[in-house]
């Protein structure tokens, strides 16, 4: 979703060579942690940054295939105008505005920890802008209405442990998302216009395990699956209530998960899940029976 960003001063938008003090050849202090002109590629090591403005930044495109990074900052904790992929390493973004945020965002691997005061893993193109929520229709779980903004950024998950905490949209593609693989779980608000799944054109989960708590107000659910989804509305539940997932046999699919945030909604997906059949899903001390779609 769009808003505005926290004030960084004369840094905002500017490029440079990769560095955490001021930018080559002038005197313009930069608020980003590790920045680069062109394309940025990581192969290992260990970082720590706590910076205003991005942590990581490219005016191209970022590559990550291993290193561990320990971030808190004022904006993005990832940020490319192109590109953004994840191979392997270790991410903990404890603090942000925004944790990934890229035109394309892919994640192959990897663990991820993403705290993010706005949405948790954006597509959205251009410098350091916001995405924009859609306007959806009036179905249950629809796509998004007529009207609703779109555009060419793409989230693909493909591997890797994701945990999103955010007080926007966990996951918004502005564009289309795509999950073939991974343990992905999104813990999003119950306030203000935010949803666990922002996207514009086409949300699929082929493969992967998904577990996404959020606000109803919003409300989507992936649009096309090849793997059952269960997606319902649960009332407004406090942070901590239980949630688990067992089929008809009583074997435990979705093992037991306490949600960081107040929430009222629940998504679930899972290999283990098959379309057509039913399953029953605790949430705290009330169960209930769903058919898998």
């Amino acid at each position: 979703m769009r808003r505005e960003r926290p004030g960084l001063g004369p840094a905002e938008g500017d490029s440079g060579n990769a560095n955490t003090g001021t930018d080559a050849g002038n005197a313009t202090v930069s608020g980003k942690g590790i920045k680069a002109a062109g394309y940025l590629t990581v192969n290992g090591g260990r970082f720590t940054i706590d910076s205003a403005d991005d942590a990581v930044h490219s005016n191209a495109s970022i590559d990550i295939n291993g290193g561990t990074f320990e971030i808190s900052t004022g904006d993005d904790g990832f940020h490319a105008d192109e590109s953004l992929t994840i191979n392997s390493g270790t991410v903990n973004i404890s603090k942000s505005y925004e944790g990934l945020e890229a035109l394309h965002v892919t994640v192959a691997g990897g663990d991820i920890t993403i705290y993010a005061d706005d949405d948790g893993i954006n597509a959205a193109g251009g410098k350091d802008q916001s995405g924009f929520g859609g306007i959806r229709g009036n179905d249950r779980f629809g796509r998004p209405g007529p009207g609703s903004f779109s555009s060419d950024g793409s989230i693909v998950i493909s591997g890797g442990n994701i945990y999103v905490n955010a007080r926007g949209d966990g996951i918004d593609a502005n564009g289309t998302l795509t999950i073939t693989g991974g343990y992905t779980v999104v813990c999003g608000p119950t306030v203000g216009d935010t949803a666990t799944l922002d996207f514009d054109i086409s949300g699929t989960i082929t493969g992967g395990t998904f577990i996404g708590t959020g606000s109803a107000n919003m409300a989507q659910t992936f649009s096309d699956s090849e793997q059952g989804v269960i997606s319902v509305r649960v009332g407004n539940q406090p942070a901590g209530t239980t949630i688990i997932l067992v089929d008809s046999n009583g074997n435990t699919i979705i093992p037991s998960f306490t949600p960081e945030l107040d929430f009222a909604v629940v998504i679930l997906s899972s290999p283990d899940i098959v379309k057509g059949e039913t399953y029953k899903i605790t949430i705290g001390s009330n169960t209930g029976e769903f058919t898998a779609k």
